[in-house]
């Protein structure tokens, strides 16, 4: 049963709707996948293929990108690092900005992070996660619903699943600021951790009033060199 189980006799191919196929395949041979094969008449057709993967999409006639809800994939990627950024400077060179929301988007990731997501111009929503790091990525998931920690923990897992894994900033920054006001007898170095997430709120919802108070609470938490090192290590920010 053991071998069975890791055959992969079978493969499956996501496919897409999408509003146009020439938008569509433009769209993602931009980042990098080739076009293998393409159709426009009696009905609009296409496949792009990157590292033995495939995405297939069709045309459905009157679909909206806004009103596309429900479509999307997930896809394992190795060095997702690497292909993250890749992805990020072909959205400058060809749109002369990284979105990050508005269709289509790519979500910000942290350095270290599992994965991240992309919203193609028809508002498919593609997950790619690092296939070596999936249950590293479950698990940091769970944590918001882990009863086993401090309340002030339990908001800052529950802020980082908002964040990094809904996409809703705005339901993130309200965890936190909730939480902080009924932080007095949490440690400081989760204190700490909190505000430096809020911050990064802040500046991802262009709020510089609520990210220049976090700024000045977090400098008046003394904390030990190597909690300040830890955590700048950690969210990638200054202490």
């Amino acid at each position: 049963m053991e071998n069975i189980k890791h055959q992969k006799e079978w493969i499956t191919i996501p496919s897409l709707p999408c509003i146009s196929i020439e938008e569509t395949l433009s769209f993602w041979q931009m980042l990098g996948f080739e076009i293998t094969y393409k159709q426009t008449r009696p009905y609009q057709y296409g496949v792009v293929q990157r590292g033995g993967s495939e995405l297939h999409f069709g045309r459905v006639k009157g679909m909206e990108a806004e009103s596309n809800l429900d479509s999307g994939c997930l896809v394992q990627i190795s060095d997702i690092e690497y292909v993250y950024k890749e992805f990020t400077t072909s959205f400058k060179e060809h749109l002369g900005k990284v979105p990050n929301s508005g269709i289509p988007r790519i979500s910000r990731m942290k350095p270290g992070a599992t994965r991240f997501s992309l919203t193609d111009v028809s508002g498919n929503y593609i997950i790619f996660i690092d296939q070596e790091k999936m249950e590293a990525d479950q698990k940091t998931y769970e944590k918001a619903d882990d009863k086993n920690q401090s309340p002030l923990r339990k908001a800052i897992a529950t802020a980082i699943r908002f964040r990094d894994y809904k996409e809703d900033d705005k339901a993130a920054a309200k965890t936190l600021d909730v939480a902080l006001k009924k932080a007095e007898n949490e440690a400081p170095t989760d204190i700490a951790e909190a505000l430096l997430i809020r911050i990064d709120l802040a500046g991802n919802l262009n709020d510089p009033i609520r990210g220049e108070e976090c700024k000045t609470l977090l400098s008046e938490i003394d904390l030990q060199d190597e909690e300040r090192e830890r955590l700048t290590q950690k969210h990638n920010s200054t202490l």
